[in-house]
C-alpha cells in the first residue's frame, strides 16, 4: 500500500499536480498513524492480558496462603481458648477454700503453659505482592484495599502475642519456682513422637498448694496472664475474620 502511494505521488510530482499530490502525501501521512496506533494498541492489548495472567498467577498464590494463615489462627484460637479456660479454673480454685488436689493444679499450669502458641504466619506471596508493587495490577479496588490493610492486622495481632509472651516467659513461669512442682507437667504435645527422649520422672518434693497459691500475689498473676490471653484470643479472631474476608475477595477474582 505504501509503494502504491509513492508512485502516485511521484507521479503527481512529475504532472505539476501538486493538490493531488499534497492529498496522497496525507493519505500515507494517515495510514502510517493508523498502523502505528494499530501497532500500538495490539501492544497495549498484549500488555494488558499479560499482567491479567499475573494477576490470577499471584492471587492463586495468595488463595494458598490465606488458607493456610487461616487455619492456623483457628488452630492456635482453639489451643489459647483451653489455655484461658485453665486459667480461669485455677482462679476459682484459689477463689474457693475446697481441698486442693496437687494433680489438678499440676495440669491446669500444664495447660496455661503448654497450650499457648505463636501464630506463625505465611507472608511469603503478600511479601513479594508489596515489594514488588504488583498489587497494582489487581483491579478490584475493594481487594486491593483489603490487601493494603494487610500490615495493620498482622502488626496488631503480633503485638499482642509479643505481650503474652513477655509475661508468661520472663514474669509468670518464672514466678512459679517456688509455687509449683513444674516438673510433674507432661511434656508439650507438639512434640515429634520420634525424638525418643527419655523420660522424666516424677519429683518426689512435696509442696502445700494451699500456701503457695492461694495468695493475692498469685491470684493477680494468674488474672494478668488470663487478661493477655484475653486480649490475645481478640486479636486472633480479629486477624482470622480478616482473613476470611479478604480470602473470599480472593477467591471471587480467580478464574479457572
Amino acid at each position: 500500500m505504501i509503494k502504491i502511494f509513492r508512485k502516485l505521488r511521484q507521479q503527481l510530482l512529475t504532472q505539476n499536480k501538486f493538490s493531488k499530490y499534497l492529498f496522497y502525501a496525507i493519505g500515507e501521512i494517515i495510514l502510517v498513524v493508523i498502523g502505528i496506533l494499530l501497532a500500538l494498541q495490539i501492544n497495549n492489548w498484549n500488555e494488558l492480558r499479560k499482567d491479567r495472567i499475573r494477576e490470577q498467577a499471584m492471587l492463586k498464590n495468595l488463595q494458598t496462603d490465606f488458607q493456610t494463615n487461616i487455619s492456623t489462627a483457628q488452630f492456635a484460637f482453639t489451643n489459647f481458648s483451653e489455655a484461658y479456660e485453665a486459667s480461669a479454673e485455677l482462679l476459682e480454685i484459689i477463689r474457693n477454700d475446697d481441698p486442693i488436689n496437687p494433680s489438678e493444679i499440676e495440669h491446669l499450669l500444664d495447660v496455661i503453659i503448654n497450650k499457648t502458641m505463636s501464630l506463625d504466619i505465611v507472608t511469603g506471596a503478600i511479601d513479594e505482592m508489596r515489594s514488588t508493587g504488583s498489587i497494582n495490577l489487581i483491579k478490584d479496588a475493594t481487594l486491593k484495599y483489603q490487601l493494603s490493610n494487610w500490615s495493620y492486622y498482622q502488626t496488631d495481632t503480633e503485638d499482642d502475642i509479643t505481650i503474652y509472651r513477655d509475661y508468661l516467659f520472663d514474669f509468670f513461669i518464672p514466678s512459679l519456682t517456688n509455687k509449683a512442682l513444674l516438673r510433674n507437667m507432661s511434656n508439650p504435645d507438639f512434640f515429634e513422637d520420634d525424638l525418643k527422649l527419655k523420660p522424666i520422672a516424677k519429683s518426689n518434693f512435696k509442696l502445700d498448694y494451699n500456701k503457695t497459691i492461694r495468695t493475692v500475689t498469685f491470684e493477680n498473676e494468674v488474672y494478668n496472664n488470663a487478661l493477655n490471653y484475653m486480649y490475645t484470643l481478640n486479636s486472633y479472631k480479629v486477624f482470622e475474620n480478616y482473613l476470611t474476608d479478604t480470602l473470599q475477595l480472593i477467591e471471587s477474582h480467580i478464574h479457572d
